[in-house]
């Protein structure tokens, strides 16, 4: 090869010049080198421009619910009519793992469930066609289902408050109008409003009016639908024009609505016009929920708060910079009152980028302090060549990712992290045979090169497939949480192949630029100060092995029954180690809901909501705090099972809250809220009677709910509410937990009316006649849509009587007294009491009817505090099974939430880890043509085992599911030493060495790429420990395990190759 000289050429040497010509083009030029990596740049470049930013996976499963409302039906009636008529379509869906229901006073709401793996865009289409399919099997006044897709962690991605000194008509409206304004947005979902009140028409009816005349609701709501109608006749035409007519009966202002006639007094007398019959008002509607807010410790102040959900599958990030630009937009727009202002409150997009910089930063810092390893344990030029191949190496990953369709978020960096240690590895095993040619034996650089390739490409390549196929099981892990990582050994195996590539394409050739100086001056070349520490380490270790673990086989043998009895005693500490899904998270939102009997009213809840929001506001770790009465709060929906709750009454109290910044505060948000828990329940117990407490953190994964939930199912709402409550004051008796309730909620009083049919049947009116006008004296009912001008939605028109016990708002009685004037008309205007045509019994009954896969059930739920599943649930299943025996027959109980996909995700972990297991023995069985040798290497992973498990007990840390993907990745990182060490021990072998002494220098040659690969993978790992709670457990599985499987490796490794091998080993198998 010609050298950069002027016109001094020197001739190439023999290898060099008889290399095949492909060997000459991508190891040996330095053209491809730089084209591709100039194309790894640029590619992810502007893949980390088009990748959707966020921090955790958006998972994309297809969920939904099925809202259908009929109003006026009770909840059996629902479930009968609506729910199972829906149920039984949705039963038949392909890929359904699970569906539940709850029929309402007036609606129905079906949770529907796929499978991880199901195509979303398939699956809603299979269920839009179910629901169809049973829509012609409801009944005629039932409107249509609403199919909505929500996400598998439905939470708010931004909470925007309004307050200011503006009327409550002008903060509705401008509520109101931000809400349909935003749910146009693309990538938004549901936009709720808390504190919000519709502005109607109210129409009043005085009782004693339409008694003394003898007009009935029915009557008089029966004149107004007919006269509030457009109606066209469609186009008249002649010889000179043509036009359109249409009849405009519309009322267009509430004067008009007054003038109506409803009767003639008296036959063909004075007309009664609806004016004189009642108050009709443009309002407000009656306060159903408040809102106040409160920031930095401040006094609460009088809000509506406005939470925004998003489509699954769009980019927070985009989307809630949409929403920002435009709130700046309509501030300064005609219909935003000049008074009134907004505050963010909450905003997912902050999180996710503090987060994803967080990470990042975790991330280069590993970065640099192994760029300093290397420095140190190689020459400066290698280290360099290294350390740039390691962002050439995650910029090719990130391509992959892209192309995958994957979003960039913390467990992309993660299994970046992850796999730091072993890109270097394959980087340091190049620039370790390039120096070892180039300064020990002064060969040329294109000598070294060659010499490399062939003396530890196969290796390499070995190593990097074994860690790929130790990796890719994971991919299979089923269920929310197996998809939820999935994109974790994605990563990690781009990261793999791309490093591989680049060391052999980019990092070789390259490596021409700052070792080729180096070689030319051949004998002249001085061992580095590193190389000699080494050389004397290395010595050290082979000596040591001689005299001591490889003395002969006994003494071997001796060393492995020490590592057994190692591993068994890790055993023991696995068994104590506790289980959990997902590590506590330091999140910065925190939901509460309180529960009061559901008798309370909005105002005694108005009360014990100051009492408590006084308490919040003094906790100096709150930046802000939405307090909320008659709602539940939105932080608190802690799945999509929150969806069959109700979420708005007068005995709800909700906060929605964030904490200031991690550094403000001297404690994880976790502990923060186990202690306010503490002191929440003290305050409610000691102060409020009947009263539940729901604290809900953020989830560090995917949520499954609650940790603890225990599904109890039967035909007998009532007798399964006794058993809930049964299991209830069981669970509270269990040390760990908090929380502790139903999902059934409050039982209400039912007042059932059961018609005397002959005599109705003798005044001449009809079941259904007697039904409305019971529902017109109880209710204030829409009966009709009153028409505004310009761009304001038209307002609902409502009817109803005005009881003095109301105030003014709509509704029924609440006054004994007043229910004595409740009377029905008869078709001839005269009147009859209700107790000669009902017979009337009350009763208690729940407020909602549940069911689960179509079975009627009640789950009882608690949250944790201070303890973990595995304590509680194996406290708790003996108490259950044995109170269980004395129920009735058809009831029974299971386990479910945390608890069933714990139990499913460490399942199908568990199977992924044999199959990689066996997977690695094949390729190492492949690698080394023997089956003891695979064996030897297969013998190395519970040398890892040892150090996690017993790390894990002493520390006290638990085992979840992050701690396991990172058991399953110590087998690459494991394996990948262990073949280097036999493929050295196999080499000296052939060389004439003997056994034992092959065992004894194959350790001690390959120490310095063993070491470098351990120490940079620990060093890379530490940072992102010490920084994040959520993958701690993952580095500590992966530091403890490589700490000790290097240092028993270096001892067990080549105890078992003088124990195993023979000296068929140094020769070709005779195939002839």
């Amino acid at each position: 090869m010609s050298s950069l000289g002027d016109n001094n050429v020197i001739k190439e040497s023999s290898e060099v010049a008889s290399a095949h010509p492909l060997a000459r083009f991508f190891f040996l030029k330095t053209t491809f080198g730089l084209l591709f990596s100039l194309l790894l740049v640029t590619g992810g470049y502007f893949a980390y421009s088009s990748l959707t930013k966020e921090s955790l996976p958006d998972l994309d499963i297809p969920n939904a619910t099925v809202t259908t409302l009929w109003p006026g039906a009770d909840p059996q009636t629902i479930e009968e009519q609506v729910t199972r008529e829906l149920e039984g379509e949705i039963a038949t869906l392909k890929g359904l793992k699970t569906y539940s229901s709850a029929s309402f006073d007036s609606y129905s709401i079906i949770v529907v469930e796929f499978t991880a793996d199901s195509d979303t865009t398939q699956a809603m289409q299979r269920l839009r066609d179910a629901v169809s399919d049973a829509q012609s099997s409801l009944p005629k006044d039932a409107e249509v289902p609403d199919i909505k897709q929500v996400a598998v962690d439905d939470s708010p991605i931004m909470t925007v408050t309004l307050y200011g000194d503006a009327s409550d008509v002008a903060l509705n409206n401008l509520a109101n109008t931000l809400k349909d304004q935003i749910e146009t947005i693309g990538g938004v979902n549901e936009v709720s409003l808390g504190g919000a009140r519709d502005e109607n028409i109210q129409i009043l009816l005085e009782p004693d009016r339409l008694l003394a005349l003898g007009i009935s609701p029915t009557k008089v709501s029966q004149a107004i639908a007919v006269a509030n109608l457009n109606q066209p006749f469609g186009e008249i035409e002649n010889q000179k024009f043509g036009a359109v007519m249409r009849l405009e009966g519309q009322f267009l202002s509430v004067e008009d609505m007054k003038s109506l006639p409803i009767v003639r007094h008296g036959g063909n007398g004075r007309p009664v016009r609806l004016g004189e019959l009642g108050e009709i008002t443009r309002q407000l509607e009656a306060e159903k929920t408040r809102a106040f807010f409160s920031e930095n410790g401040r006094p609460f102040g009088k809000t509506i708060d406005v939470s925004i959900k998003k489509v699954p599958g769009a980019d927070t990030v985009e989307l809630t910079a949409s929403i920002e630009r435009a709130l700046e937009e309509w501030q300064v727009s005609y219909f935003w009152p000049k008074d009134i202002k907004y505050s963010i409150t909450q905003n997912e997009a902050d999180q996710i980028r503090d987060s994803l910089y967080n990470v990042f930063i975790n991330g280069l810092q590993a970065m640099l302090a192994v760029f300093l390893i290397m420095f140190v344990v190689l020459t400066w030029r290698e280290g360099v060549i290294a350390g740039v191949s390691i962002p050439l190496s995650f910029c090719g990953a990130l391509v992959v990712i892209w192309m995958l369709g994957y979003s960039l978020n913390e467990l992309v960096i993660i299994g970046m992290v992850l796999v730091l240690g072993l890109l270097v590895d394959v980087f340091i095993l190049m620039m370790e045979g390039l120096h070892e040619e180039i300064y020990t034996h002064k060969k040329t650089f294109g000598q070294a090169v060659l010499a490399t390739i062939e003396k530890y490409g196969m290796p390499a390549f070995a190593g990097q497939l074994t860690t790929i196929l130790a990796l890719a099981p994971l991919m299979a892990i089923g269920g929310i949480s197996g998809k939820f990582v999935r994109v974790l050994p994605i990563t990690t195996i781009a990261c793999l192949v791309v490093a591989f590539a680049v060391a052999l394409l980019a990092s070789v050739p390259l490596s021409r630029y700052f070792l080729e100086s180096v070689a030319k001056k051949g004998s002249l070349i001085k061992e580095t100060h590193a190389d000699r520490i080494l050389a004397s380490v290395s010595s050290t270790v082979k000596t040591w092995s001689l005299e001591t673990t490889l003395k002969n086989s006994k003494r071997a043998g001796m060393w492995v029954a020490g590592a057994f009895f190692l591993f068994v005693l890790s055993m023991f500490a696995a068994s104590r180690i506790p289980m959990e899904l997902y590590p506590l998270s330091d999140g910065l939102n925190l939901g509460i809901n309180i529960e009061l009997p559901s008798a309370t009213t909005l105002e005694k809840s108005q009360k014990v909501a100051d009492s408590v929001g006084w308490i919040l506001q003094q906790k100096p770790y709150f930046e802000s705090v939405i307090k909320l009465v008659g709602r539940k709060s939105p932080m608190a929906s802690a799945s999509i099972l929150s969806a069959l709750e109700p979420s708005q009454s007068e005995n709800f109290i909700g906060f929605s809250i964030t904490f200031v910044e991690p550094e403000n505060r001297d404690k994880p948000s976790y502990v923060l809220m186990n202690e306010l828990r503490s002191e929440l329940k003290n305050y409610l117990d000691e102060n409020v009677a009947g009263a539940t407490l729901l604290v809900v953190g953020e989830a560090s994964g995917p949520s499954t709910g609650d940790p603890i939930s225990i599904a109890i199912s039967g035909p007998d709402m009532m007798q399964l509410q006794t058993l809930s409550i049964q299991v209830q004051s069981l669970l509270k008796g269990v040390n760990g937990t908090a929380d502790v309730r139903d999902n059934l909620g409050s039982v209400k009083a039912e007042i059932s009316l059961k018609p005397n049919r002959e005599v109705a049947d003798f005044f001449g009116l009809s079941q259904q006649d007697l039904a409305s006008q019971i529902r017109f004296a109880l209710s204030n009912d829409v009966i009709g849509t009153f028409a505004t001008l310009g761009s304001e939605d038209d307002l609902d028109i409502r009817l109803g009587l005005n009881w003095k016990s109301r105030a003014g708002n709509g509704g029924g009685p609440t006054e004994l007294e007043e229910f004595s004037m409740v009377r029905a008309f008869t078709p001839e205007g005269k009147t009859v009491a209700l107790s000669s045509l009902l017979n009337v019994t009350i009763s208690e009954t729940p407020a909602s009817i549940i069911h689960h896969d179509g079975v009627r059930s009640i789950s009882v739920l608690s949250k944790l505090n201070n303890s973990n599943v595995n304590e509680v649930t194996a406290e708790l299943e003996p108490l259950l099974a044995d109170i269980s025996k004395r129920w009735p027959a058809g009831y029974t109980w299971s386990m479910d939430g945390e608890v069933k996909e714990t139990a499913e995700t460490f399942g199908s972990a568990g199977a992924m880890l044999v199959v990689a297991l066996i997977m690695v023995f094949g390729v190492l069985v492949i690698v080394f043509d023997s089956f003891k040798q695979g064996l030897i290497l297969m013998a190395t992973m519970p040398l890892a085992l040892i150090g996690t498990f017993i790390g894990f007990w002493v520390t006290g840390l638990s085992l979840s599911f992050f701690a396991v993907i990172g058991l399953i990745s110590l087998i690459g990182i494991v394996a990948n030493n262990g073949i280097v060490m036999i493929d050295t021990m196999n080499k000296l072998l052939r060389q004439g060495v003997s056994i034992t002494e092959a065992a004894a220098d194959g350790a001690a040659a390959r120490l310095r790429p063993i070491l470098t690969t351990s120490i940079t993978t620990v060093v890379g790992l530490i940072p992102l420990a010490l920084g994040s709670p959520m993958y701690a457990p993952l580095c500590y599985a992966i530091i403890f395990g490589l700490v000790t499987s290097t240092i028993l490796s270096l001892v067990i490794v080549p105890c078992l190759y003088l124990l195993l091998t023979d000296d068929s080993q140094r020769f070709k198998e005779n195939l002839d």
